[in-house]
């Protein structure tokens, strides 16, 4: 099969969808199947087994977002496609449809999660948001990587032809590689680990705000927030204000052997978001055999179940997150790592891909049938 993953989005960035996108590609690869991603962005030097070839970004993107699709005609004239995948309704899903009136190309677009979230910018730009609703109204077919995912998706369009379910996947063996200490961290205390971009739909605030109230009931344990991003000033500000100087570290983006170390080594995740697609970083956590405390937002069902290998609470809600706090340091946390373990292997990511490609057969299937109706 010849594949292209259509994405506004891609390395050397970090992201959930840029990890999914180079996973996917990797395996497809493996597998036997011309895999070529199409990005938007800079040229840069990727060592990826798959060839990557780049888009600018547009003229006034926000008013003609579909002009990238002249990117993707271009490719398609080049390698001949039987099929497109896109990282979300915006820009490349709508941009794939429009290709259609030109060429035949079944689009399967997939959504993690910045596209749909009740709190995406696109809801606010009716223009914008109009596209996101033709998108997922006439896409080929729809891969929603959550429960939540599905929700928001059916919330559109009630009755998709052609949906589907795969959950993002995790590379097991990598997490569970030894690793060293990073020589700048120096905090012997047990630690709990915030990790992933700093926005505020991932709740860190209220990571910060509980350790503040439960500070005095969970003795020496410490909290390490990995990543960047724009909410990084207030949750230093926050560390402020509940006096939490020196039992709070910044440590600021990690990869490699530096992220799989405090992931190993933390005594659970913390996970309080707000919005999420079906975070990699949950898997990663899954992988490390931690448990977490998560919100009840269904974007972690299945991968972590109260009192099983997580607790679970309510987004939004510092006063119930600080309860966890202290309740986590009674629970049998080696047994809840296990099932953390144990479940990981349900999210390789060769199973995912295959899935995928099942799915993209199926597509192919009913566009070519529905082509020649």
């Amino acid at each position: 099969m010849r594949i292209c993953l259509f994405t506004p989005v891609f390395l050397p960035a970090v992201g959930g969808a840029e990890v999914v996108t180079s996973a996917l590609a990797r395996q497809f690869t493996a597998k036997g199947h011309h895999t070529v991603v199409l990005a938007r962005g800079r040229p840069a030097q990727l060592d990826e087994p798959y060839p990557v070839e780049w888009f600018p970004e547009p003229i006034l993107p926000r008013w003609r977002p579909e002009r990238v699709g002249k990117a993707l005609l271009r490719a398609h004239k080049r390698h001949h496609f039987d099929i497109v995948a896109c990282n979300y309704a915006q820009p490349t899903g709508y941009a794939a449809l429009r290709a259609q009136s030109t060429h035949r190309l079944p689009v399967v677009v997939i959504s993690h999660g910045g596209d749909l979230y009740h709190s995406a910018k696109h809801r606010r730009l009716p223009h914008l948001w109009r596209r996101t609703v033709e998108t997922y109204l006439g896409a080929d077919g729809l891969i929603t990587i959550s429960p939540y995912i599905e929700t928001l998706i059916r919330e559109i369009n009630p009755s998709p032809p052609m949906l589907e379910l795969i959950p993002n996947g995790v590379d097991v063996l990598e997490m569970r590689q030894p690793a060293d200490r990073p020589s700048d961290f120096t905090d012997d205390r047990p630690f709990a680990l915030c990790l992933g971009n700093l926005n505020p739909m991932k709740g860190f605030d209220d990571a910060v705000a509980a350790f503040g109230i439960a500070h005095e009931r969970i003795e020496d344990l410490a909290l390490v927030i990995v990543g960047k991003g724009p909410s990084e000033p207030r949750l230093r500000q926050l560390v402020q204000m509940f006096h939490l100087d020196g039992r709070i570290h910044f440590v600021g983006q990690r990869t490699g052997s530096d992220k799989r170390w405090f992931m190993q080594n933390c005594r659970f995740g913390l996970m309080p978001s707000i919005e999420e697609g079906h975070p990699i970083v949950g898997l990663e956590f899954l992988a490390a055999g931690r448990p977490v405390i998560c919100s009840t937002n269904a974007a972690f069902d299945g991968m972590y179940d109260h009192g099983i290998n997580a607790l679970r609470v309510a987004p939004n809600d510092p006063e119930a997150l600080a309860q966890a706090l202290i309740q986590i340091q009674q629970a049998n946390l080696p047994d809840m790592g296990a099932e953390s373990a144990k479940r990981a292997e349900r999210y390789e990511w060769s199973a995912a891909a295959d899935h995928y490609l099942k799915f993209f057969d199926q597509v192919r299937a009913s566009y070519g049938a529905s082509s020649n109706a």
